[in-house]
């Protein structure tokens, strides 16, 4: 399993695709039970956008989500700057053991 990233323009967060993408996640991760180390983050990008980064976990319980918004396979992003959009809040203890 592998990390998901989507970067979103500024065009796409005034058509409130965050929040949407946000809110269907949430109903995803509770309906799998709040799994430890599933979670979405957002980092601000250049120019006003946002990337938004799904952790492994997600391709098991969010994979419809991921393929439904673009997102594509990525690497890990750096932990610096990164903010819990849902998950649990010790998900960067997880993430870095």
């Amino acid at each position: 399993m592998q990390w998901h990233h989507l970067l979103l323009n500024t065009g796409d967060i005034s058509a409130g695709r965050v929040t949407a993408i946000r809110d269907d996640f949430t109903a995803l991760f509770r309906s799998a039970g709040g799994p430890r180390t599933m979670a979405l983050f957002r980092k601000d990008a250049h120019e006003g956008g946002v990337d938004l980064y799904f952790t492994p976990e997600c391709s098991v319980h969010a994979r419809r989500l991921i393929e439904e918004c673009g997102a594509t396979p990525c690497a890990p992003p750096a932990l610096a700057g990164l903010e819990l959009l849902v998950g649990h809040n010790e998900i960067t203890y997880y993430l870095t053991t």
